[in-house]
C-alpha cells in the first residue's frame, strides 16, 4: 500500500470506531477548536518521555477511563478515543478528576495516563470475583487477568496516525490493543490464548498449531469479554507499585 494512502484509511477507521463507540451519531470528542495551549500541551506530552511514576492524578483519571472495543480485525479493547472519560466534555471531566482549573495540565495528565494504561495493567492487581460493570455485574476470572497482562498494546505510531490527525478528526490520541495480534505474534489468536492459559494445543501434520472447535469458540468468547474485564480492572484494581 502506498504511504500516502495510509492516513486517509486510518481516518476512515477512526470514523468507523466513532460510529461503533458513539452510535447513533458520530460526535466529536476532542473539539477541533481546543485552546491552542491545550493542543500544544497534548502534542508536547506525547513527544516527551513516558513518566516513570504513576501519580495520584494519573490514577484518578485511570479510574474514570471509558474502555471501548476496537473494530480492527478480530477486535480488541481500547481506550475510547471519542469519550476517554465517559460521555461529556473530556477536558472538563479531566479537570474535575485532577481537581484543577488548569486545562492544559488536565490534558497533559490525561495523555500521560493514557500512555501509562498498558503499564497500569502490569502494575496493579485485582482479585477474581463479581464486580459492578454498568448495569450488569461482571465475573472477573483468573483467566481474564492472565489475558489482560498478555495483551499487545499498540503505540500511536503503530496505529499509523500522528496525534495531530487524531485531534483534527475530533478524537483524543488513545492506545489500543492490537486487534490483529492481540496476544503476541499469532493472527490465529485463540491458539495463542490457549498457550498462555495452559490449555491443550496440538501440532498438526503440516506443523501448524491447532485447538478443538469447542475450545476455539470458548476462547473467542473469552476474548470478547476482555473489554469488560479491562473496564472493571481500571476502576477496581489496586496498585502493587507506582513506578514503571
Amino acid at each position: 500500500m502506498m504511504p500516502r494512502l495510509i492516513q486517509p484509511l486510518r481516518r476512515q477507521l477512526l470514523r468507523l470506531a466513532g460510529v461503533l463507540l458513539c452510535s447513533p451519531v458520530l460526535v466529536r470528542a476532542a473539539d477541533k477548536d481546543l485552546p491552542s495551549a491545550v493542543h500544544q500541551r497534548i502534542l508536547a506530552t506525547l513527544d516527551a518521555p513516558l513518566p516513570k511514576i504513576l501519580n495520584v492524578q494519573h490514577l484518578a483519571l485511570i479510574r474514570r477511563f471509558n474502555i471501548g472495543w476496537s473494530p480492527v480485525e478480530s477486535g480488541a479493547p481500547m481506550l475510547n478515543p471519542a469519550y476517554p472519560l465517559g460521555k461529556g466534555d473530556t477536558l472538563q471531566l479531566a479537570m474535575q478528576a485532577i481537581a484543577s482549573k488548569d486545562a492544559a495540565l488536565a490534558a497533559q495528565r490525561l495523555m500521560e495516563a493514557a500512555l501509562l494504561l498498558p503499564h497500569f495493567v502490569q502494575m496493579a492487581d485485582l482479585k477474581p470475583g463479581s464486580y459492578a460493570n454498568s448495569k450488569a455485574p461482571f465475573t472477573l476470572t483468573a483467566r481474564h487477568l492472565t489475558l489482560l497482562r498478555q495483551q499487545s498494546w499498540m503505540s500511536l505510531e503503530m496505529l499509523g496516525m500522528a496525534a495531530e490527525d487524531y485531534l483534527a478528526e475530533g478524537y483524543w490520541p488513545t492506545p489500543s490493543v492490537d486487534g490483529k495480534r492481540p496476544y503476541g505474534d499469532f493472527t490465529n489468536y485463540p491458539v495463542e490464548m490457549a498457550q498462555v492459559l495452559g490449555l491443550p494445543v496440538r501440532k498438526e501434520a503440516n506443523g501448524n498449531l491447532a485447538i478443538t472447535p469447542a475450545l476455539r469458540a470458548e476462547l473467542k468468547t473469552l476474548h470478547q469479554q476482555t473489554m469488560a474485564a479491562l473496564q472493571v480492572f481500571v476502576r477496581e484494581a489496586g496498585l502493587r507499585r507506582n513506578t514503571v
